[in-house]
């Protein structure tokens, strides 16, 4: 029996993040920075360990895993505290800090505090780094938007307005997504339409925008009484977030455009692909809102027809053996599953932001309007 060189190990965690990195990101290129992670900690190969769990932060953000994100980053930066001789450098962590704080209110067990707690550390590192706060800022105002606290939105908002950018700013595509984002959010649709829109006509991009703006302008103008505009945007941008489920929310709008525009059998299809995906989700808020589109669609087709067939994934809690449903008793057990993960973020949150978005649904399916798919 061939007994294996010391360095093969750390031969076969290279191979693993090389082939990893050469991945689109996805479960795949996760799975394979987890894989190099555990080797490198079987065989305590310190460096591998720490420049695998670098790998594995990048490719959990991109990837929709949250969980991990927030858990190895952790690791991460408790060795770059602890050991003078690690393997990270202090700004690759305070980039990928943003990541995180933006990640924890995801899960409705995090409570504020413990936000806020790493917010305040992460100002506290970004000071002592000698860089400008506003990205931590910029972040704040994304949290805040999160967890409802409209007010401390709007502080932070006006806050950003006075800041410069510095080294650590996220890139101007970002910064121009997330401002449209941000009176979207508020309701004001039509200052962030023209802010989402400028942005495209700019060209601008990076790992994730404009992919995912498309999806963002759909339902503000519906809300505006431009649903044709939107058919445009979604063509565009659907095929473009479709096979990655970071892009769950999105999934989600572009459903419940096609819903409101008379194209519900094109959201059931979307559904039907994408429903898997979603239950076994590591992201809960995104999750959220993905099934509160879902339950759009489905209450509008229980308004037109008592049963239907539908190819849901035995995984999920929604399915039955037959394939047949009884489109009102499914909408009223997808309303209940809605409303009970949305109090679990308002209980965390202190406020009633989710519940209210779903009491919202009613207003939002008066808003249906035809649009011809390929008119």
């Amino acid at each position: 029996m061939t007994r294996r060189k010391p360095d093969d190990h750390e031969a076969q965690i290279e191979g693993l993040l090389s082939q990893a990195v050469g991945l689109p990101h996805g479960p795949t290129r996760v799975e394979l920075c987890e894989e190099a992670v555990r080797l490198a900690d079987l065989h305590n190969l310190d460096h591998l360990s720490s420049r695998a769990r670098e790998e594995l932060v990048d490719a959990a953000s991109f990837g929709g895993r949250p969980d991990l994100l927030i858990v190895t980053f952790a690791w991460c930066l408790s060795k770059f505290d602890q050991d003078a001789d690690n393997d990270f450098s202090a700004y690759s962590l305070l980039w990928r800090m943003k990541w995180v704080v933006v990640a924890l209110p995801k899960f409705a067990e995090i409570e504020l505090d413990t936000i806020d707690r790493m917010f305040d550390d992460m100002e506290r590192r970004y000071r002592d780094y000698g860089g400008s706060i506003q990205p931590v800022v910029h972040k704040r105002r994304t949290v805040a938007l999160q967890t409802g606290d409209v007010a401390a939105a709007a502080k932070y908002h006006q806050q950003l307005a006075r800041m410069s950018r510095s080294f650590l700013s996220d890139c101007h595509a970002c910064e121009l997504d997330s401002h449209a984002s941000y009176y979207f959010d508020l309701g004001k649709n039509a200052v962030g339409l023209r802010k989402a829109e400028a942005l495209l006509a700019s060209g601008m991009s990076c790992a994730e925008v404009p992919d995912g703006t498309y999806a963002d302008l759909l339902m503000p103008l519906v809300r505006l009484n431009r649903a044709a505009d939107a058919m445009k945007y979604h063509k565009t941008g659907y095929p473009k977030v479709r096979r990655s489920v970071e892009y769950m929310w999105d999934w989600g709008d572009n459903i419940a455009y096609l819903a409101l525009t008379g194209n519900e059998d094109r959201a059931v299809k979307m559904l039907e692909r994408h429903l898997a995906d979603v239950e076994n989700s590591h992201n809960p808020l995104a999750q959220l809102a993905f099934l509160r589109s879902a339950l759009l669609l489905i209450e509008v087709l229980a308004d037109r027809k008592d049963k239907m067939r539908l190819r849901l994934p035995a995984e999920s809690p929604l399915a039955n053996a037959s394939g047949e449903y009884v489109l009102s008793v499914l909408a009223k057990k997808l309303r209940k599953r809605v409303a009970d993960e949305s109090k679990k973020f308002d209980r965390r949150n202190g406020n009633d932001y989710y519940t209210e978005q779903l009491d919202e649904l009613a207003k939002v399916r008066k808003l249906a309007t035809k649009v011809p798919y390929n008119g």
